[in-house]
């Protein structure tokens, strides 16, 4: 369960719309109906191939925006993860 605490953010841009169904999240557009992507988790993914990062240990869920490199550190339980190929 995540530990951080809800707080207003003033911004410029506008909020993204998503829902979670099982292992699927949808991104949308509530003024387009035609305007969304949905993106499934499948469990022993690569990690240069995520497009979110997903805690094993606490579930967390987390935008992957660079290919991650040696390691990955979990932003809510503090989970290492070492992604060296060997």
């Amino acid at each position: 369960m995540s530990k951080r605490r809800m707080k207003a953010i003033e911004t410029e841009d506008h909020a993204i719309n998503w829902r979670q169904r099982g292992a699927a999240v949808t991104l949308y557009d509530e003024a387009n109906s035609d305007a969304w992507v949905r993106m499934t988790f499948e469990a022993g993914t690569p990690p240069e191939h995520r497009l979110y990062m997903v805690c094993d240990d606490c579930g967390a869920v987390f935008a992957q925006r660079t290919t991650p490199g040696t390691c990955t550190v979990c932003g809510d339980c503090g989970a290492t993860y070492d992604h060296r190929h060997d």
